[in-house]
């Protein structure tokens, strides 16, 4: 039967009727309806390939693959090379491998896809059926190419610029990103999904206000959507704006109390905000309130800790200082920074044995500062251990030979060890270095 013969044969038939009906029914997406009607159609005429494949589209619309897929398969039968019924095969096949995680389902619908294209090369739903598939297959760039050729071909094609945005994203090609996904709003203004991506792009080229705009649009529509709350919270931050930021992580932790992250999100919202106020601001007791926010959220919040006890520090609570550095040496034992600061409290406090333990830790730590080697060895000089005071002097200069100060320094330990003209060449030499 010629395809003319055929197309005629099905106009011509009993079930046609019930055809049309169910076909009204699926534009306006009443997939039940539509389903009694083509199977009426069928009882009349079990032949009629249009009912066959109508069904099988209304049972794709309740997500009924398998039965969506015994309807085009029925097609199938009764006119193998029926090039609507092998796309939309393909179609159903590919969401069927999405659903069961069977990447041969998806091979077999590239399979229907290249014998459609052999009978019909310029089929556009073809191509784009093809390019799903091998884009399920995670082969993004052969996808987007037929999907470029379909719409070369067709100028009605439904160009899938959601994809396009990923795509273009994933290659961090923003600005691209930026357009396709402005695209695919167009057509779906309301889709969530898409207003989130266009939010996340914005943020990838510095559009925060933007970004912000989009998320809200997102969430008005979804809600419960943790991933948007948390980047309109990072948004947010980003712009200094550290109140409305820390009310969407707080409405993500609302809807995702399972994870933890958000925590950390509001934690560093306040630790921000403590720093603010004690390097900007200079404000040490409103910071400390921050940094008590911060540890409230994540009580071992080493950088909350340290940046507490120099808060205490500027104030000259040198106790609550040293308690605050103490627990980060605790998390922490590898943090110079923490014994550095607290070898500086305890000198200015005279407790001198505990300073230069406190001094060999940031050393011991960082082998490289040599401010706790030029403190350490004029500490060990005040004591009397003037050999180890020219071993650290000794170790600065290896690493800053042009210091005067250490020169002089060392000259100073040399001299009460009694080392006078070793110790007369390093004054010399500090000399000569000062008036450079």
């Amino acid at each position: 039967m010629g395809i003319r013969d055929w197309i005629g044969s099905q106009e011509a038939s009993s079930a046609a009727p019930y055809c049309q009906k169910g076909e009204s029914q699926l534009a306006r997406e009443k997939f039940d309806a539509a389903i009694q009607n083509f199977n009426r159609g069928i009882e009349l005429d079990r032949s009629h390939v249009g009912c066959w494949i109508g069904m099988g589209r209304a049972f794709l619309g309740l997500e009924k693959y398998d039965r969506a897929d015994d309807c085009f398969v029925r097609a199938l039968e009764i006119i193998p090379d029926n090039p609507e019924a092998l796309a939309m095969r393909a179609s159903v096949l590919r969401l069927i491998a999405l659903q069961n995680q069977d990447p041969m389902r998806c091979l077999e619908a590239v399979e229907l896809c290249n014998k459609t294209l052999k009978i019909s090369p310029d089929s556009s739903p073809a191509l784009h059926e093809k390019g799903m598939a091998l884009w399920t297959l995670g082969k993004r760039d052969e996808a987007m190419l037929l999907f470029d050729q379909a719409k070369k071909i067709d100028s009605n094609y439904q160009y899938p610029w959601d994809l396009k945005g990923r795509y273009l994203f994933e290659k961090r090609q923003f600005h691209e990103a930026i357009d396709a996904y402005e695209e695919a709003i167009q057509k779906k203004p309301q889709d969530p999904d898409l207003l989130f991506q266009q939010g996340r792009a914005l943020m990838k080229i510095g559009g925060y206000h933007s970004a912000i705009n989009f998320f809200k649009k997102c969430l008005k529509i979804r809600p419960d959507f943790p991933s948007a709350w948390l980047l309109l919270g990072n948004s947010y931050k980003v712009l200094h704006q550290y109140d409305d930021a820390i009310e969407a992580y707080e409405e993500a932790m609302e809807r995702d109390p399972g994870s933890t992250k958000y925590r950390k999100h509001i934690a560093d919202v306040y630790l921000v905000k403590g720093k603010e106020a004690l390097y900007k601001d200079g404000e040490p007791q409103a910071s400390i309130e921050y940094f008590d926010q911060t540890l409230r959220m994540i009580p071992n919040h080493i950088t909350a800790w340290f940046s507490k006890g120099v808060a205490y520090k500027k104030l000259g609570a040198y106790r609550n200082a040293t308690a605050c550095f103490l627990r980060v040496v605790e998390t922490d034992p590898q943090n110079g920074h923490a014994y550095y600061e607290m070898a500086q409290i305890l000198e200015k406090t005279h407790n001198v044995e505990e300073s230069i333990r406190c001094y060999i830790e940031t050393v011991r730590c960082d082998p490289s500062h040599t401010d706790a080697m030029y403190k350490l060895g004029n500490l060990l000089m005040e004591s009397g251990d003037y050999k180890n005071a020219i071993a650290y002097f000794d170790r600065v200069l290896d690493k800053k030979p042009d210091s005067s100060v250490t020169w002089f320094a060392k000259g100073k330990a040399l001299q009460r060890r009694g080392q006078q003209k070793d110790a007369e060449r390093c004054f010399e030499r500090a000399g000569k270095l000062a008036i450079r």
